[in-house]
């Protein structure tokens, strides 16, 4: 025997409307923001953008895997750790993607000085990756949060009540 389904209390968030201006426009607040940082230097300009990017590259990918897999984000708050989590994997990347670009790089300016870059130093600069990633990631994926989505319009209060299980009869005033 099965029963009226279990109604839901917070329904998933959606994009918020017209998704085609919204959605990237809370893109470029959420990655560019950090970019303005450094107004000074473009090189960390450039390279807080590729950052940004990659981090919500990864976060898209994840929330569109629990969009198809029928777990949409019901708050704000399961789309900022989707965010969090993939800054958390782009920082722990980081300093060995960056530690051998610069191996690769001074190899090409002079032979055999890339191998002062060494695996210690990745390691010396995953810290700092983490403390510098993570505050940056978490204030973006709020500013993704609550730019991109909206909520969905929930269940009126008086729902529960009329799901035709119960009628007004039923109920008896306290005496």
């Amino acid at each position: 025997m099965r029963g009226p389904p279990i109604p839901q209390r917070f329904p998933p968030l959606a994009w918020r409307r017209p998704s085609l201006l919204w959605t990237p426009a809370a893109l470029a607040l959420a990655i560019g923001w950090p970019a303005a940082l450094f107004y000074n230097d473009p090189g960390l300009q450039r390279l807080a953008l590729v950052a940004g990017a990659a981090v919500f590259a990864l976060a898209l990918l994840s929330l569109g895997a629990s969009w198809l897999l029928g777990r949409a984000p019901r708050t704000r708050r399961i789309v900022v750790l989707h965010v969090l989590s993939a800054g958390a994997l782009v920082a722990l990347a980081a300093p060995f993607i960056l530690t051998e670009l610069l191996a690769i790089v001074a190899d090409y300016e002079r032979s055999g000085s890339g191998e002062g870059f060494t695996f210690a130093m990745s390691l010396a600069m995953l810290p700092l990756a983490l403390v510098l990633g993570l505050p940056i990631a978490l204030a973006s994926g709020v500013v993704f949060a609550w730019t991109a989505l909206a909520r969905q319009p929930g269940p009126h209060e008086t729902a529960l009540l009329d799901d035709g299980v119960f009628s007004p009869h039923d109920v008896q005033p306290f005496r």
